[in-house]
């Protein structure tokens, strides 16, 4: 049940929900004693993407652990001043700092006895003598007007209470773990960060699954006391199994963005710049400036906050590749945060040249692939009262309407930071046209499944990305019958002879085949069973597109199952119409 039962959570929701769904923009930090093995043990590197993780990628005790990493983390370099300020020229509106990671080593000074000393590890608070390093970054953001908040993990692989303790660790007096005890020990540490830190803004706890969760860690006793706490307070769904569970306040995708976003809730998509969230010295896989903006917006035109993550090495030094990328970010922000805070989800299914984001009356046009004709075809049937690109209201852009939708003549130049936003001030209440797929600058029509539209009884829809496969593309799935289709509107632009090309993933038990039919013209493929973890492209043959096509305001490009196979059609995530010289 959604908080426990607890009333005052459901009665405070929207006020206590506010901000949050006025940020849009966080800064998520993971740091701790794992930053200190920067991805490697005893010269051997992990290429696992959760450096955080290496204590059980490398199997090794706590007390080991400790004794080598402890004397390495030793924050010489952390100001969290910096980190704040760089925080706010990035645009982030709040923070959430990792208090304690699943190895159980916390940057806050905890008062807990096991967390002052102990006989597995000597102690958990790891903040160098005199400081605490949690409730520095506490004060400096807060000083610069953002909001903070706290991860904490429910897991603990140090503590012989908890659920993890022996799973490294030597036993040799078979004790068996007191459960309650951790309980407590998880109420009393997280009242500490409630009570001795001033406002808290987020409490952000990692994480539960079928077996444990709920009163497993003791929720009810915490959530009762925690709105007492802080009444402001949003709690994550994480106390619960499931990433998309709707209980708390915010459901939590982790580095993948669900294909149609989670309709009917809050949510933030937590991401990373490369690989790993915790410090990885040889993790050098930083995604693209265009790659970041990329997902950045289209989580928040999907309605979602982007929770943003950096990993600090053992001096407390964020990477220099990170620190690049939220100065590029933040120099967009400057001129196009309008269009980030405060907007909610874009209005159209999907639009192949970029994203969407709204608020009121206008519309937020973010323009990363511009079509082959310098124009935009939004399907937006109300009248425009003025577009204009963000960066430069005084230039009003040539609109046009048509009984499909609204075209928007794009300036034929643009040198700032990309991608370019277009306003579009609308009368009335919205009024949505179909959508339609246009052709790119070089000819190509990309049909992906984030256009697609599906239609039938036997459980077809979109199968997106995952945590642990965050960079698959969104692909149509679940496909069961031949009676279920899917279809794109396209607006041809050009007559000719295109290759068609079909991008599936391949799976060795599956012999099914399809046809795609675009006006008369109609190509088959017949699947090949094959085992492979990738998507493929496959040649299915070619369409001619005549003049009269051209002419008509959209066409239709079918894709119907032929037969199934065995059980499933592997998943399609995009037919290409490749224009031939």
């Amino acid at each position: 049940m959604p908080y426990e039962g607890i009333k005052e959570w459901q009665d405070t929701k929207d006020i206590r929900m506010e901000w949050f769904r006025e940020a849009r923009f966080g800064m998520f930090i993971h740091w701790g004693l794992y930053a200190a093995a920067g991805g490697s043990w005893e010269g051997k590197q992990y290429p696992q993407h959760y450096a955080e993780w290496i204590q059980t990628w490398a199997a090794v005790p706590s007390s080991s652990y400790a004794k080598v990493l402890k004397p390495k983390f030793t924050a010489a370099k952390f100001d969290a001043n910096q980190w704040a300020s760089l925080a706010k020229r990035a645009g982030m509106k709040y923070v959430v700092l990792t208090s304690r990671h699943h190895e159980g080593f916390s940057i806050f000074n905890s008062q807990q006895p096991f967390s002052l000393d102990n006989e597995v590890t000597g102690g958990t608070n790891i903040s160098p003598s005199g400081r605490d390093l949690y409730g520095e970054v506490m004060t400096a953001f807060r000083k610069k007007g953002i909001k903070t908040g706290a991860y904490y993990s429910l897991l603990d692989w140090q503590h012989p209470d908890s659920y993890e303790g022996f799973a490294f660790n030597p036993n040799p007096k078979n004790y068996r773990p007191n459960y309650e005890q951790y309980k407590n020990y998880l109420y009393e540490q997280i009242k500490e960060l409630a009570t001795n830190y001033g406002e808290l803004d987020v409490l952000w706890v990692d994480f539960s699954s079928k077996n444990r969760e709920g009163d497993a860690w003791g929720t009810k006793r915490i959530l009762t006391d925690l709105i007492k706490w802080q009444p402001q307070i949003i709690v994550n769904n994480r106390f619960w199994d499931g990433l998309e569970n709707r209980n708390g306040d915010i459901g939590t995708p982790e580095k993948y963005i669900p294909p149609t976003g989670l309709l009917g809730m809050d949510w933030e998509v937590s991401h990373t710049m490369n690989e790993s969230y915790g410090y990885s010295a040889h993790d050098d896989k930083w995604k693209s400036y265009d790659k970041m903006m990329r997902l950045f917006l289209e989580t928040v035109s999907k309605g979602g906050n982007f929770l943003l993550n950096v990993g600090p090495d053992a001096d407390g030094a964020i990477p220099a590749p990170a620190a690049k990328l939220l100065e590029d970010i933040g120099q967009w922000m400057q001129i196009n945060g309008t269009a980030i805070y405060g907007t909610s989800a874009s209005p159209f299914e999907g639009l192949t040249w970029g994203y969407c984001t709204q608020k009121k009356e206008q519309l937020y046009l973010h323009v990363f692939d511009v079509p082959a004709s310098g124009q935009l075809n939004l399907p937006l049937l109300n009248k425009v009262n003025v577009a204009y690109p963000l960066h430069n209201r005084k230039q009003k852009l040539k609109v046009k309407s048509t009984t499909t939708g609204t075209t928007i003549v794009l300036p034929k130049s643009y040198a700032g930071p990309q991608p370019m936003v277009v306003v579009v001030e609308t009368a009335g209440k919205l009024k949505i046209a179909q959508s339609m797929v246009q052709a790119q600058s070089d000819g190509r029509i990309m049909l992906t499944a984030n256009e697609v539209k599906l239609q039938g009884r036997g459980g077809i829809k979109l199968v997106g990305a995952s945590t642990h496969n965050p960079n698959r593309p969104n692909a149509i799935g679940a496909w069961s019958m031949v009676s279920d289709e899917a279809y794109w509107d396209v607006k041809v632009q050009r007559p000719g002879t295109y290759k068609v090309v079909l991008r599936y993933l391949p799976n060795e038990n599956q012999m099914a085949k399809v046809s795609i039919v675009l006006a008369d013209q109609k190509v088959e493929y017949t699947f090949v069973a094959a085992a492979s973890t990738d998507f493929k492209d496959v040649e299915v043959g070619t369409i001619e597109i005549n003049q009269q096509t051209l002419g008509q305001e959209n066409v239709k490009l079918i894709l119907k199952a032929e037969s199934t196979g065995q059980k499933l059609l592997p998943q399609i995530s995009s037919i290409s119409l490749v224009p031939i010289p």
